[in-house]
């Protein structure tokens, strides 16, 4: 009987271990999956991330394009306002911005012209008085005086 439980024994040991190479053999078939798995995953991310980065390359360039199309639109404005010497100081960020802005600015410019436009000192109306009294003609200015008696 003990030879039996020996041999028993053994094929249960034997079994045992059939059983823990099957599953040893299982892991390493499912490590070697999940590793093809995993090499499959990483390379699809490494191709998404070049997609984004790409994506994100456009996206700066196509915002760069719309902010030097913004700018060539606000000198172009300022330019049909006569404004155009304000183009480099002008930053404004939209349409309804920009016409404030010109329309400040006009009306600045159009204060300064008229404030610094052509005042002539002497403008007064010469008459023939004024003229002989310059002249330092008494007699000239003696019958201004007298015509006017006369005709009024």
């Amino acid at each position: 009987m003990d030879d039996k439980k020996v041999t028993q024994t053994e094929t249960t040991q034997d079994q045992q271990q059939d059983q823990t190479q099957q599953q040893d053999q299982q892991q390493d078939q499912q490590q070697t999956v999940d590793m093809k798995t995993y090499l499959e995953l990483v390379s699809k991310m490494e191709k998404m991330e070049q997609m984004l980065s790409q994506e994100a390359e456009k996206q700066k360039e196509i915002e760069a394009k719309q902010q030097e199309l913004w700018q060539k639109e606000v000198k172009l404005a300022l330019k049909e306002a006569g404004l155009e010497q304000f183009a480099s100081i002008v930053k404004v960020s939209d349409e309804k911005e920009l016409n404030e802005t010109i329309k400040t600015l006009t009306q600045i410019v159009n204060n300064i012209k008229v404030s610094t436009g052509y005042i002539p000192a002497d403008h007064a109306k010469t008459d023939e008085y004024s003229k002989y009294e310059k002249e330092k003609n008494v007699a000239g200015m003696i019958a201004v005086k007298l015509s006017k008696l006369f005709h009024n």
